[in-house]
């Protein structure tokens, strides 16, 4: 294969390569795209043009590559975009959105092909059967390898393909980056889009946090555009803003894409009307569950995007806040590293504190004690914050239900009994696991064997096993199996999660199950949970304190580890 190797162009100074989900690599093309939002296609493609790929990447990408691309884009449409919605139609914006921004766009092209190729090898690792150790290895291995030599030298072929895809992709979207005219148009959001459902299915971790503050730019740089999301790009931004909340929820921070961060509109505007045919829960119900990040961090004490202002608390202060007695705060009283802080939003003229990646982060633990410490009532603000905000989403947890018919009016076509009999099951299985994360929040000390976590994970398994056989609505169901797996003391209700991980991940492709299989599996195997050391209102060490109150942050993140896990 002969590839004319060009220099690769640098992501902009103000962009980390991650914002496309892939950690900084370089790639071997240097084609500008010339998209514009004047020349934007009208009519709607079903089918990959058969113009692509366009005939201004020819001369510096291999004609190999090239050639099989429509191969790849035919996969994307006729086998993956059916499998990214619960109920597949006309309307469905993986494929008559994206292909049609697609069109123009060769960054867009080639995310799609790295997509395609990337599924198409998980499904071949699948098929040999491999139990999920053997499996998990043979990937970790298999990645470390090729990523040490160029990708063009890789002995995989289909492996080599696959990268050089998402190669070019990354090196076009930094070109796109570079420009403010073109780093704000759709086809960007939709690039990083489909990179970061690559993440997910290459194993559903990478520095998804970054991709995330990038898309917030992004975003803000469109609405000072007078870009309205209330054109078809919202469905893209409810999108990541779903992703970023799960995330958040998992990886022990808050969001990057709440109303706060000025990257964002209001908040009952956070998913678009119809949006439960893109993450299967119900949009009022996300509401409630987009703050459990915020309230994770609130319950340690760390910093959070400030809704309220400490005026706004100062008739709670002076009231216990907890229904179970003592503060939560109180138990961790000795590791508070941080106070409630105002997040000044992302613009192209206002860099503020970025992370090694250039995008916003989170101040290190000394600078957020000092912080605190020169704040008076800093841990009394906390603590009647988290209580407050604790009690609201608790009592919204417990009085929502399911509108079935508001909800099939906005879905595709008429959705069957059955389809929305599955809907409804599958944002209960949401519900419950939300209930179980704000049980853990209030109770960091109890054993997971406890009534309290036990009745709310039976909920979970339950709703799980309600779908019919075969539902498209399965697909939606790791965080809620994640969540509830956590907790998981029962050897069957153990085998049924690691059943539905297993089910979800053959017939998706998509290895981020294996990876959330994988951390249940070394916590259902160790003793990690320490439930039997736990008694109800033991103090945790220090470092449980300032990880979080959840089994999987002892298998997840920490210190010096920059990548999250993303559970959808």
């Amino acid at each position: 294969m002969s590839i004319i190797r060009l220099p690769t162009s640098p992501a902009p100074s103000n962009w980390p390569a991650d914002v496309a989900g892939v950690d900084g690599y370089s790639s071997s093309s240097n084609n500008n795209n010339n998209n514009n939002d004047n020349n934007r296609e009208t009519s709607r493609q079903e089918q990959p043009n058969s113009s692509w790929p366009s005939d201004s990447q020819n001369s510096s990408i291999s004609q190999d590559l090239l050639s099989r691309m429509p191969f790849f884009m035919d996969y994307y449409t006729n086998t993956l975009c059916p499998s990214m919605v619960f109920i597949d139609g006309p309307t469905n914006p993986f494929r008559n959105h994206i292909l049609q921004l697609a069109g123009s766009s060769p960054s867009l092209q080639h995310a799609i092909c790295a997509l395609s190729a990337c599924n198409l090898r998980m499904r071949r690792k699948l098929s040999l059967g491999r139990d999920t150790h053997e499996l998990t290895a043979a990937l970790m291995a298999e990645k470390r390898a090729a990523e040490s030599v160029p990708d063009t030298s890789i002995n995989d072929q289909a492996l080599s393909e696959e990268y050089q895809h998402r190669n070019i992709a990354v090196h076009l979207l930094n070109q796109q980056l570079n420009d403010p005219s073109k780093a704000s148009h759709d086809s960007v959001l939709a690039t990083i889009l489909l990179l970061c459902h690559y993440r997910m299915v290459e194993s559903g971790v990478a520095k998804f946090h970054t991709q995330f503050a990038g898309v917030a730019k992004i975003i803000s740089m469109r609405k000072s555009q007078g870009i309205s999301r209330t054109d078809e790009p919202g469905w893209m931004e409810g999108l990541f803003t779903h992703f970023d909340a799960i995330s958040a929820s998992i990886n022990n921070r808050d969001t990057q894409l709440s109303p706060a961060s000025g990257g964002m509109v209001p908040e009952p505007q956070l998913l678009s009307i119809g949006a439960e045919n893109l993450v299967g829960c119900d949009r009022e119900l996300f509401k409630t569950i987009s703050k459990l990040g915020r309230l994770n961090l609130l319950a340690q004490h760390r910093p959070v995007q400030a809704p309220m202002t400490p005026s706004s608390l100062d008739e709670e202060l002076n009231r216990s806040h907890s229904p179970f007695g003592p503060s939560l705060g109180r138990v961790h009283r000795g590791s508070i590293s941080g106070m409630v802080v105002q997040n000044e939003g992302f613009n192209a003229n206002n860099h503020g504190r970025f992370d090694g990646n250039g995008f916003g982060g989170m101040l290190d633990d000394e600078e957020m004690m000092a912080t605190a410490a020169r704040q008076p009532g800093a841990y009394e603000y906390h603590r009647s914050a988290f209580w407050k905000e604790w009690k609201e989403a608790r009592l919204a947890l417990q009085n929502w239900q399911f509108d079935a018919a508001t909800v099939a009016a906005n879905l595709p076509g008429s959705p069957s009994q059955g389809q929305m009999r599955d809907l409804g099951s599958l944002s209960e299985a949401f519900r419950y696991a939300a209930l179980i994360y704000t049980e853990r929040l209030a109770n960091p000390a109890l054993p997971s064997s406890h009534p309290n976590f036990q009745n709310l994970v039976s909920q979970v398994v339950y709703y799980a096993t309600s779908l019919e056989a075969g539902s498209a609505a399965e697909k939606f169901l790791l965080w809620p199996l994640f969540v509830a797996g956590s907790e998981c003391v029962n050897e069957l209700q153990q085998n049924i999660v690691r059943t539905k991980c297993r089910g979800m991940m053959s017939r998706s492709g998509y290895m981020n199950s294996l990876s959330a299989l994988d951390v249940l599996e070394r916590l259902w195997a160790s003793d990690l949970k320490e439930s039997g050391a736990r008694s109800p209102g033991a103090r945790l060490p220090l470092n449980a304190g300032r990880r979080g109150p959840f089994n999987w942050a002892k298998c997840i993140g920490g210190a010096g580890i920059d990548v999250e896990w993303i559970m959808f």
